[in-house]
């Protein structure tokens, strides 16, 4: 199953099909590529999770249209999510700071009042357009430094485990529509009012220990959310 999903990203990647072009039916793709069906399906749904294919009931298997995806309960980076979609991730800085944390802030991430964050704001960029606003606080006495550190471009999650040994094990995420605002309207380039979907999340590590706080506001035409529900 990872061959043939390989397979496919690289196919995908390449251009073989353009966006929101369809995929050749499955028995046809399965023979091109030498697999069982089975193995055939189970790539495909995990390239859906991926955000790079989309099914429709009756038509088949076709290829996005370049939004940014989350998948179900996938826990990945800005960049890595981008660069499995085959885009470029990049970023500009906004805010990088050191500050009292608010009571919000402090009783989500477990601090004792007004104790020191690390205050992150970062405009998100795939192929240097604007997709989200990111604005992130962590408890300053797990990332002594971090409001030093050069930001550009890079991914927080390798940041965390490479200078700080903090490898994100959880993210509790709560999405919501909204309203751009007069500040989100302007660094992602729409007009105040504009549909927007926010992502407030609390990360933890394996000992549940909160690394992280805070929000990203996605352009409402940028990026999907995609889950699986179960009956009990």
């Amino acid at each position: 199953m990872l061959s043939a999903y390989r397979t496919l990203q690289d196919l995908i990647r390449a251009g073989r099909w353009p966006q929101g072009g369809r995929l050749p039916g499955e028995r046809a793709l399965s023979e091109e590529l030498g697999i069982s069906r089975a193995a055939l399906r189970r790539a495909l749904i995990e390239l859906a999770d991926a955000g790079l294919l989309e099914s429709a009931p009756n038509r088949g298997w076709f290829v996005t249209n370049g939004r940014l995806s989350e998948g179900s309960n996938a826990l990945r980076s800005f960049s890595e999510a981008a660069r499995e979609r085959g885009l470029t991730p990049g970023s500009i800085v906004l805010t990088q700071r050191l500050r009292q944390a608010t009571i919000d802030e402090a009783e989500h991430m477990g601090l004792a009042p007004a104790s020191d964050v690390v205050e992150i704001e970062r405009l998100r960029l795939l192929d240097d357009v604007p997709i989200a606003l990111q604005s992130i606080c962590f408890p300053s006495k797990t990332v002594p430094g971090l409001e030093s550190i050069d930001l550009s471009d890079a991914s927080m999650f390798d940041i965390l485990s490479e200078s700080f040994d903090l490898v994100p094990a959880r993210c509790d995420y709560t999405l919501q529509a909204d309203a751009a605002n007069q500040h989100i309207a302007d660094v992602l380039r729409l007009i105040v009012g504009a549909p927007v979907l926010v992502g407030y999340e609390i990360t933890v590590d394996s000992s549940e220990r909160v690394i992280s706080a805070g929000r990203i506001t996605y352009r409402g035409d940028a990026y999907r959310f995609t889950t699986s529900l179960f009956r009990n």
